[in-house]
C-alpha cells in the first residue's frame, strides 16, 4: 500500500504519520548549539544530577526540555553502582522523557544496557557513577553515536560518498585534459614559453 501527504483538505494526520516522516528523515540524537556543543548536558550537585536544556529526536519522536531538570540520585549503602541518565521514548505511553536508569551494585559495577525495541528505544546521555560513599562521577555520552549522537541526515553518508564520487569523477577527466594539453595550468615566476592557447598563468614572486 502507498502513503502520501501531508495535504489540505479532509485528510487526517496523527502520530504514525509523523513519526514515519521524521524517523525515515533523520537519525536519533540530539540538538546541536552554535557553538558545536551538544544540548542536554548532565551536571551533578551534591546527590543530584542536573540535564540542562535541550530538544531531541528519538525514532522519529520528539522531547523538548525548556528548563534544568534535577533528579535526585541515592547510593547503595553496601556497593558502588553505575547508572545512565537516559532520553527513553515509552511507545505504549505515548512519552519521550528524562529518566535515570540504575544499574546493579556490587564489586565491580556495570552500566545499564540501553533498551531498543518496538516499546522502549533509549539514548544515553551519561554514565553516573555512584560510590556507596563520597561523590558521584559523571561520564558524558552524548558524542558516543552508538549510544546517542547528534540529529542528523539518514542519508548524509551516502550524500557524501556521491560527492566524493563526483569529485573524483572530475578530477579524472580535468588530469585527462591537462594530458592532452587543455588548458594547463602553470604557477610559476616566468611567463611560460611553451603553453597552448587558452592556458592559465599563475604568476607567483621570485
Amino acid at each position: 500500500m502507498e502513503h502520501s501527504g501531508f495535504f489540505n483538505g479532509d485528510q487526517e494526520y496523527g502520530q504514525e504519520e509523523f513519526n514515519r516522516y521524521f524517523d525515515n528523515i533523520y537519525e536519533s540524537g540530539l540538538s546541536v548549539k552554535d557553538d558545536n556543543t551538544m544540548t542536554l548536558g548532565v551536571t551533578s550537585e551534591a546527590s543530584t544530577i542536573k540535564v540542562d536544556r535541550g530538544f531531541a529526536i528519538v525514532k522519529g519522536f520528539y522531547l523538548y526540555n525548556d528548563s534544568v531538570k534535577s533528579i535526585a540520585v541515592s547510593p547503595d549503602s553496601n556497593y558502588d553502582r553505575i547508572d545512565r541518565v537516559v532520553i527513553r521514548l515509552n511507545i505504549s505511553n505515548s512519552k519521550v522523557t528524562i529518566e535515570i536508569k540504575n544499574g546493579i551494585a556490587g564489586s565491580k559495577p556495570q552500566p545499564p544496557t540501553l533498551q531498543r525495541d518496538n516499546l522502549i528505544y533509549e539514548l544515553s546521555l551519561a554514565q553516573i557513577y555512584v560510590p556507596r560513599s563520597g561523590s558521584i562521577t559523571i561520564t558524558d555520552e552524548r558524542y558516543r553515536k552508538e549510544l546517542c549522537g547528534a540529529i542528523r541526515p539518514k542519508n548524509l553518508m551516502e550524500f557524501n560518498s556521491m560527492l566524493k564520487g563526483f569529485t573524483d569523477q572530475f578530477d579524472r577527466w580535468f588530469n585527462s585534459q591537462q594530458a592532452k594539453g587543455w588548458r594547463n595550468v602553470f604557477i610559476q615566476p616566468e611567463r611560460p614559453v611553451e603553453s597552448v592557447r587558452g592556458s592559465i598563468w599563475i604568476q607567483t614572486l621570485t
